[in-house]
């Protein structure tokens, strides 16, 4: 359409601008006129040219606009594909998170049940070690009033004897327990009669005691310290000749207890 335009254009300038020659010859005129044909066939065929070149420009522009148009669509299609692609991995890695931060927890409530399970072990352990086991024992009323040089004194009737350290077999006190030990005993001696006694401890002296008196019954009480191992023995023994007296009021008696191990 608008070749058409510019070849009427071009016929109506053409036309316009040749002069009336009334007095020119028919052979003038028809040769003019055939001059002007053929410049008209030249302008069209530049015409043409002009307009085959624009057809070829505006070609090569909606080829290139198409090819730009595809390559558009193929990188969406791509870019598509990767964002499906990067919410699939996103929705796998937060499943995998969720499972584990569970898988977590759940291993650091199990580690914290078992180090308080520990803890509580260990607090316990400690506690019966730090913790002062009852040892106490009290017996009284040897075997024999009349005790030789070097003879160990058996105390019969036990009154008391928690953590089972005394035998009245033996007159013994094992220590069931490592720890600083009192130990007593309690000495009853008739009118005129002596009494020297001697506290042992794996055969070493840890305490003596002498009594004599004239004329009357007298007691008297000795106390000692002494810090034993667990198996270790203390007893009371004669050191010399001695006479004990005993009734329902006064008692000879041998005992201790554990203060602190």
């Amino acid at each position: 359409m608008t070749a058409l335009l510019q070849l009427l254009l071009l016929v109506s300038v053409t036309m316009a601008s040749e002069p009336s020659c009334p007095s020119c010859s028919k052979y003038d005129y028809e040769e003019k006129v055939l001059e002007r044909m053929i410049r008209m066939e030249f302008a069209f065929e530049n015409v043409l040219k002009e307009n085959k070149a624009v057809s070829e420009t505006v070609e090569e522009d909606l080829t290139r606009i198409k090819e730009e148009n595809e390559r558009l669509h193929a990188t969406v299609d791509v870019l598509k594909d990767q964002q499906e692609q990067a919410e699939r991995r996103l929705v796998s890695l937060m499943e995998e998170i969720e499972i584990n931060q569970s898988s977590t927890l759940e291993k650091i409530v199990s580690d914290s049940n078992t180090t308080l399970e520990q803890t509580i072990a260990a607090f316990n352990d400690i506690k019966d070690k730090i913790v002062t086991p009852l040892v106490f024992f009290h017996a009284r009323s040897p075997l024999t009033n009349t005790l030789s040089t070097g003879e160990m004194i058996v105390y019969k009737t036990v009154e008391i004897n928690l953590g089972n350290g005394y035998s009245s077999t033996t007159g013994k006190f094992t220590a069931p327990a490592r720890g600083l030990y009192l130990f007593l005993m309690h000495t009853c001696t008739p009118p005129n009669a002596n009494a020297y006694l001697h506290m042992m401890n794996e055969g070493s002296v840890v305490m003596g005691s002498a009594r004599y008196n004239v004329g009357h019954y007298t007691c008297s009480s000795s106390q000692v310290f002494v810090q034993l191992d667990a198996g270790k023995t203390v007893w009371v023994q004669c050191s010399s000749g001695s006479k004990l007296f005993e009734n329902s009021n006064y008692w000879t008696s041998f005992g201790g207890a554990l203060i602190h191990n």
